[in-house]
């Protein structure tokens, strides 16, 4: 997803919880995942190349640092926490066929529709996201270059899967998907908070 994206999408699931500068911490943490350094050997951070499991493991590592420093008292390593929690659960639905495979289930439904969390679906040994098949694949990134690149890479991989903007197929659903997600796992680790700990880790402590 391009920065763009994950910036709306961010901004659409949490801005009625966050006071605005606050949830600009939030933000930088989640756009701070793409930085170059990010791209080889942590796919895991955006789920490539089928790293479900140690997607999911890294996950729920940042929703238990979120907790932990709140109630540490410590409210930035909290929120930059949350930040890269919302990127990677964003990713997911960019960067894999999880949207694919729920509108076979669902062939005439709307993006408002979508479950981001269907449990059969996140199960499903047809789900897969992107390979990164470098350094071929770097030159994709390039806009440029990308129409040139593509064709040479095998359709698994990051370049062809990758839903990062409204040209690609089934945009509108990864990214109501992806908001979904994101409001989903702040309220998950809200409920596991006391009135006056949310307060602290949003920014609306009076």
């Amino acid at each position: 997803m391009k920065e763009q994206y994950h910036r709306e999408i961010t901004v659409k699931a949490l801005n009625d919880y966050f006071r605005s500068d606050v949830l600009e911490t939030v933000i930088a943490a989640n756009l701070g995942q793409d930085a170059l350094r990010y791209q080889i050997n942590h796919d895991h951070f955006h789920y490539d190349s089928n790293s479900f499991a140690a997607g999911d493991a890294y996950c729920e590592e940042q929703r238990h640092s979120v907790i932990t420093a709140i109630k540490n008292s410590d409210a930035l390593p909290a929120r930059e926490s949350l930040g890269r929690l919302t990127h990677t659960v964003q990713d997911l639905y960019a960067h894999s066929n999880y949207v694919a495979l729920w509108r076979e289930l669902h062939p005439q439904a709307s993006p408002d529709e979508i479950d981001p969390e269907l449990t059969t679906l996140l199960s499903d040994l047809r789900l897969h996201s992107g390979k990164l098949y470098y350094p071929l694949e770097a030159l994709s990134f390039i806009t440029a270059l990308k129409p040139y690149v593509l064709p040479l890479l095998p359709r698994d991989s990051h370049a062809w899967m990758n839903i990062d903007e409204p040209a690609r197929p089934d945009f509108y659903f990864a990214f109501t998907a992806a908001v979904k997600r994101t409001e989903s796992e702040y309220l998950r680790i809200a409920a596991q908070l006391s009135t006056r700990e949310v307060a602290f880790l949003t920014g609306n402590e009076k």
